[in-house]
């Protein structure tokens, strides 16, 4: 199943009021008794620090973490969690170009070689 596959929402949390020194496996621990997550992306940068997108494999995971954990005290700070919101132009033209990539594969598999 890909990112691009057409879902109303997607399963994207942004976690700020992180400790700088939070580590990945931290938050995967964390996040990761409401559900399988996907990836955990931490702000490395002087504007980002302190921030993460977690990102689930299934929505309904997302939103039970988000409410959960909303608030609660990690290491002595409120994290701030919210779903992260998705520009829908980019994923339409992503989703266009993995299908016009997924058929063009599709028609090379089915043409004849030429030797």
């Amino acid at each position: 199943m890909s990112l691009f596959d057409r879902q109303p929402e997607f399963p994207i949390l942004q976690v700020k009021n992180l400790p700088y020194n939070v580590k990945a496996e931290d938050l995967y621990e964390l996040f990761g008794q409401f559900g399988n997550v996907h990836q955990v992306r931490l702000g490395v940068e002087k504007e980002t620090k302190g921030q993460a997108f977690v990102i689930y494999k299934n929505y309904k995971n997302c939103e039970v973490a988000m409410e959960k954990l909303r608030g609660f005290n990690f290491n002595g700070r409120y994290l701030v969690v919210s779903k992260h919101s998705v520009d829908r132009d980019v994923i339409e033209k992503l989703r266009s170009k993995t299908e016009k990539e997924d058929k063009e594969d599709k028609e090379d598999e089915e043409s004849p070689e030429d030797d």
